[in-house]
């Protein structure tokens, strides 16, 4: 049994993966390969193109380096990841997983950071992969199971069961790519090392998913690295407790089942490299344009016979034989407006796919209820992924309870879905008090309350209350009796009028 097989799901989602893959990471690794993503013309193929240091090997290196990959994915992940986390996530666990709240990854990750780490891999690949492990030797700090962490393109294989049984599908084999580069012992050097993870419930030729199983996990490397050997297997054990579970969880973009989905910002990488292409081909005609070619026509040889070589520029002269004439060719620019009109229409689809949510039109006049309404309208993917995440991460969480010998239902994760970022302002909290004033039946209660909601105070609202009667007033309050000033007329210079 060959532990690098793939599941065939795997071989359909990979190209879709690598797309997403090198365009979150950016130009660098764009360029990095060519013309996978940016194909030679068939002029540079002509002048030798792929071969090195042949007049298409150089023609096209110059082509590819006037092009520019703009990162729309880069931004646009970064910008949907930051609406998701503007405002934390809570996290509810028994008393003896609390823990695991501030670190619950062998880097070091707290419950926060690994689901905005769980949110990143959905936009990017719309895949993730989370295992709960146990220390190999524990301390007695380390007594609590973490989570390791798998990106899609290392989940290479996976059983769930025949989908024609009338029993629950369950998971019964994972196996998991952790091929990486180590660093030598004693030295500098770093060696790839070639590692496979074998997750299975039962026994391994079975394909067993009943409750009645017993989970085993194995890890198989160096020269037996791709040979599966069940007596090398091992049931992990908490205190004693065993698992009837593989305690792994898939998470996609909309779902935690085996199967892959499609990654949700796919299209938008596609944009990115056509307008990446288009770029190229923009650049390389302006380039063309100033280059255009000298034609002389006449006499080319000098007095000695051989060839002429001629210069062009300042300070250069042409000496052309009688009746020879000279003259400059190149491309023409009719297609250049066109070229550019076109990238500019991609660019502004690549904007609207990226979700910038938050545009700047019209802002200044919209009122609350009109934004909650056009990001309500622009967000049910985040809605979706946010969820996902969260009900993963719960799942994982649930297990190590089980597993704890804790209760599983005191683990809740809460996700932020509040995405629409609306600020309290000075000017909204003045009509407030003024609709109040008038008439509007609204209480000092509900007002602070909406402080509070949007921001504007930590305070409840008889804290904040006792805070302003312990302050100096802003203003001197105008005095009730009021005496008369030296220009001001006293009573009898009043009654004497005018002399």
């Amino acid at each position: 049994m060959a532990l690098d097989s793939k599941n065939p799901l795997y071989n359909e989602f990979l190209e879709d993966w690598n797309v997403m893959e090198d365009t979150y990471r950016g130009e660098r690794v764009i360029k990095s390969k060519g013309a996978q993503y940016l194909p030679p013309t068939s002029g540079m193929i002509a002048d030798g193109f792929p071969t090195v240091d042949t007049m298409g090997w150089k023609a096209y290196g110059a082509y590819k380096t006037r092009a520019i990959f703009h990162g729309f994915v880069d931004e646009a992940v970064k910008t949907l990841v930051g609406i998701m986390h503007h405002k934390p996530a809570t996290f509810e666990l028994p008393t003896i997983m609390e823990p695991l709240i501030e670190e619950a990854t062998t880097k070091g990750e707290s419950l926060q950071m690994l689901l905005r780490k769980i949110n990143v891999a959905q936009l990017v690949q719309g895949r993730f992969g989370m295992l709960l492990d146990l220390p190999v030797t524990p301390t007695l700090e380390q007594v609590l199971p973490y989570i390791a962490t798998y990106k899609a393109k290392t989940i290479i294989n996976w059983d769930d069961g025949a989908s024609d049984e009338i029993t629950r599908q369950n998971l019964n084999l994972v196996v998991l790519d952790e091929t990486e580069d180590e660093r030598d012992a004693g030295n500098f050097e770093w060696t790839k090392q070639e590692k496979y993870r074998v997750l299975i419930l039962g026994a391994a030729d079975a394909n067993e998913g009943s409750q009645a199983a017993t989970y085993k996990a194995g890890v198989f490397r160096n020269k037996d690295a791709k040979t599966f050997n069940e007596a090398e297997m091992v049931e992990p054990a908490f205190r004693g407790n065993k698992l009837n579970e593989i305690p792994f969880v898939f998470v996609n973009a909309a779902d935690i089942v085996p199967d892959p989905d499609d990654p949700p910002l796919i299209g938008l990488a596609k944009l990115a490299l056509a307008i990446y292409r288009g770029e190229a081909d923009y650049r390389q005609s302006l380039f063309m344009q100033g280059q255009d070619t000298l034609v002389v026509v006449g006499d080319h040889k000098d007095d000695d016979g051989n060839d002429k070589t001629y210069r062009t520029g300042a300070n250069a002269s042409i000496s052309l034989p009688k009746e020879g004439s000279a003259s400059f060719i190149g491309v023409d620019s009719a297609g250049l407006a066109e070229q550019r009109e076109a990238i500019q229409a991609d660019k502004k689809d690549a904007a609207t796919l990226a979700g910038q949510l938050m545009d700047n039109t019209a802002r200044g006049i919209e009122s609350g209820d009109a934004l909650q309404m056009r990001v309500s309208a622009r967000t049910a993917t985040l809605n979706e992924v946010a969820l996902t995440s969260a009900f993963a991460l719960q799942s994982i969480l649930r297990i190590a309870a089980r597993w704890l010998g804790a209760n599983p239902e005191e683990v809740i994760v809460t996700p932020n879905l509040d995405f629409a970022d609306e600020r309290l302002e000075g000017k909204t909290l003045v009509e407030y008090m003024s609709a109040k004033m008038l008439g509007a039946p609204i209480s000092l209660a509900s007002i602070h309350g909406l402080m509070q909601d949007r921001g504007l105070t930590e305070f409840e609202l008889e804290e904040e209350l006792a805070l302003i009667a312990e302050e100096e007033p802003l203003i001197e309050p105008p005095s009730d009796e009021s005496s008369p000033g030296e220009d001001e007329p006293t009573e009898d210079e009043d009654e004497g009028g005018e002399q």
